[in-house]
């Protein structure tokens, strides 16, 4: 069943970690976890800035995608939100990085295109 804009946007709002993908020019195709924050409708995460993540910080075509999935109850969703990266400016968001090590880079995707799907097994 698709789920509604708005409905998609709560729900990346309250998720914590999600996947970007993109194709990387020297790796090919990369699919990385990263926790990150929705602010003002701009999905935003810091990155080190010697890693692979850090290609980001050049505009890049992007996908994103969070999901919640239940496998007792074969239920559960996912968002994929689509768009072009940047770099912010000036002070950082407020995210706490979970990998360690320094991640001063924030990244922000511009999201184009926000779809959804929810599923749930049928008895």
């Amino acid at each position: 069943m698709t789920i509604e804009p708005d409905e998609c946007r709560r729900l990346l709002a309250e998720a914590v970690v999600g996947r970007v993908s993109w194709v990387s020019p020297t790796r090919g195709i990369q699919v990385l976890p990263v926790n990150y924050l929705l602010e003002e409708e701009l999905i935003v995460f810091r990155v080190h800035p010697a890693s692979v993540l850090a290609e980001l910080a050049s505009p890049t075509e992007v996908a994103f995608e969070v999901d919640d999935l239940d496998a007792q109850t074969a239920t559960g969703w996912s968002v994929l939100a689509q768009g072009r990266t940047a770099t912010l400016a000036g002070e950082l968001p407020e995210t706490s990085p979970w990998a360690p090590g320094d991640r001063e880079v924030a990244i922000a995707i511009e999201v184009s295109q926000l779809s959804g799907r929810s599923v749930s097994r049928e008895f």
